[in-house]
Parts: structure tokens; C-alpha cells; sequence
């Protein structure tokens, strides 16, 4: 089969290995599509470490060719979105249900072999069937926009609640999405430093997107909060000043969900966390979220539409990851074309 395999930072090539072999409890997956995520692009330039060699890949949807001993279901020949994240369920957070933060997780596409190629292995319950008329290009979408559910569930928006994103990045666009999907009357003030990622949230429906070094970001949240903060501040951003700042854009008694990743120490006045009681929550992966975005992506072809800026042949992996990288203006989602 083809392989995009990376051997160091910055050096990925397109490869000939052996396919591999489904064990017990698995299924072989024939890759149709595949999306490049943004820690694909850090794995890339190395920023974010990972064990190399490797096939990256984790935003994948394809067809079951083959089966490995005990698997009934799913079947030969239905398509399927791949749930990368494969927990132990053993450990304390798999214990109680948490398996987005298993202490042992082996992810496709960090810790095991990817899905930039022609086939991988996956264990079969996480081989998602899709519904019948969800096309591969939204099942590529489907574990990013788990993410960003995963995320307004650690939140847990109520009616009427004003809620800061910052961050307005591909991540943070599927939280805005579901948002104002799921929860239509919370209002959404979203803060991001890229004019065409403002541009492209006020199309998805935030209801004001702002670039906070020309606009004032904690003042304009108070004037239209009557001076009492967001009920709601979820960082997609992964910067330790924007963190710092989650807790004076926040109401007293509210909460700050942090999903943006940084390798650096984070550092808040304790005295003001202390006064606001403020709750910090951190947010990972994805539990449980796969049917609900399946059925979501399904039902709005047109949000898949506008959320992938291209579709690329694999042959083309290098130059689709380069461009993502250095063209965040101009790309949302760029998707693979494997088969």
C-alpha cells in the first residue's frame, strides 16, 4: 500500500509498505478521505514531539475490506468514520467513563499507524458505520467536529449565556458551529488575530468576532455584559497569555474551558480566581460525541461545503500540509483524496 510516512520534522515521504493485517476484534479500513488536523502540522515541524518514524493521520473516513477473528460487526463493505482515540478501559478515567483521557490511549495516527495511507487497522467499535447519506468528505469532518463538542458539553451553555471563544481556528469554528446549532439563543463573541478567520466565523454565525489588538477585548465583553463578564470562556487559541486572560473576560461563578494545547507554563492572579470562584475546565478528545456529529454532519452537507477549503490527491500530501501551514488565512479544512 501507500504510506505518507514521517521520518523527522519537515521530512515526509510517500512510501511502498506492506498492508497490514486486521487481529482479533479489529477491521481493515480502505482510506477514502482524510483531513489534515492542525496537530498533524505540528507533528509535522516537530513542535509537538512524537515518536517517528510514523504514519500520521487521524480524520478518517472510509469502506471495511476485511475482518479479524470474533468481528461480526461492523461489515465488509460498510463505510465507516474512524474514532482515533483507543482507550484501555481500564484506568481511573475509563473507569468512570472518561475514556477521552485514558491514561494509556493509543492514538491512531500519533501512537499507531495512521491514516495517511491506503488502509489501517482499527479495533471495530471504533469503526463508526455512516449513516447512508453522509458522503466521505463529511465523514472526514467528523472526529475535529467531536472535538468541539466535546468541548460546549464541558462548558454546558445556557440559554441566554454570553460565551467568548478565542481562537477562531478550525477547532474553534466547530464549537461556534455546534453552538449556534445546538443552542441558538447563547450568544457567541469570538476573538482571533487572522481578518479572514474573523470574516469566516461572522459567515458561521458568531454573533461578533473581534481582533483584540484593535479592539479592546475585556472592555467590549463588559459593556455588553453590563460590566458582569461572559458566563462562558472557552480557549482554543493554546497561547499562555490568552489563557491568563480567560479569567478577566469571565463572570463571577462562571467557567473557562481550556481546549487550545501549550507547552508553557500558564499563570493566573489568584486573587481574582479566588474572588470569582471561578471553574477551569480542561477539555480533550472527544467521549461519546461520534453519533451525534455523524448525524449532524449528515443532515448539513452544506456546513461540510464550506468547511473544507480543498481537496487535494494523497500524491499531494506534502504540499496540502505545507499550504495548511503556512496559509492559515486561507484554509479551513483541506482533505485528502486517498481512494
Amino acid at each position: 500500500m501507500r504510506a505518507a510516512v514521517l521520518h523527522a520534522p519537515g521530512r515526509l515521504t510517500l512510501q511502498t509498505r506492506p498492508r497490514p493485517e486486521p487481529k482479533a476484534g479489529e477491521v481493515l479500513v480502505a482510506i477514502r478521505r482524510a483531513g489534515i488536523c492542525g496537530s498533524d502540522l505540528h507533528f509535522f515541524d516537530g513542535s509537538s514531539p512524537m515518536p517517528l518514524p510514523q504514519i500520521l493521520g487521524h480524520e478518517l473516513a472510509g469502506e471495511i475490506v476485511a475482518l479479524g477473528d470474533g468481528v461480526t460487526t461492523p461489515c465488509v463493505g460498510d463505510r465507516v468514520v474512524i474514532e482515533p482515540g483507543i482507550p484501555c478501559g481500564k484506568c481511573f478515567p475509563c473507569r468512570r467513563g472518561k475514556y477521552n483521557c485514558c491514561e494509556h490511549i493509543d492514538m491512531i495516527g500519533v501512537l499507531r499507524a495512521g491514516g495517511f495511507a491506503d488502509f489501517v487497522t482499527v479495533p471495530a467499535a471504533y469503526a463508526h458505520p455512516m449513516p447512508a447519506r453522509m458522503t466521505y468528505e463529511q465523514g472526514a469532518l467528523v472526529e475535529p467536529f467531536s472535538i468541539g463538542a466535546q468541548m460546549i458539553h464541558r462548558a454546558e451553555p445556557r440559554d441566554g449565556d454570553t460565551l467568548v471563544l478565542i481562537g477562531l481556528g478550525p477547532i474553534g469554528l466547530t464549537a461556534l458551529i455546534l453552538l449556534k446549532a445546538w443552542h441558538p439563543s447563547v450568544r457567541v463573541i469570538g476573538l482571533d488575530l487572522v481578518p479572514e478567520r474573523i470574516t469566516q466565523a461572522k459567515a458561521f454565525g458568531c454573533d461578533l468576532a473581534i481582533d483584540p489588538t484593535e479592539q479592546d477585548a475585556v472592555k467590549t465583553v463588559m459593556e455588553l455584559t453590563n460590566s458582569e463578564g461572559a458566563a462562558i470562556v472557552i480557549e482554543c487559541a493554546g497561547s499562555p497569555s490568552t489563557i491568563g486572560q480567560t479569567v478577566h473576560l469571565v463572570a463571577s461563578g462562571g467557567r473557562i474551558v481550556i481546549a487550545g494545547v501549550t507547552y508553557k507554563d500558564v499563570s493566573f492572579p489568584g486573587r481574582v480566581l479566588t474572588k470569582k470562584e471561578v471553574e477551569i475546565h480542561g477539555t480533550r478528545n472527544n467521549a461519546g460525541h461520534f453519533p451525534r456529529c455523524m448525524e449532524f454532519l449528515a443532515s448539513h452537507p452544506d456546513i461540510a461545503r464550506r468547511f473544507i477549503s480543498a481537496k487535494m490527491p494523497f500524491e499531494k500530501i506534502a504540499e496540502a500540509i505545507q499550504w495548511a501551514k503556512d496559509k492559515p488565512n486561507e484554509v479551513i479544512k483541506i482533505v485528502l483524496e486517498i481512494s
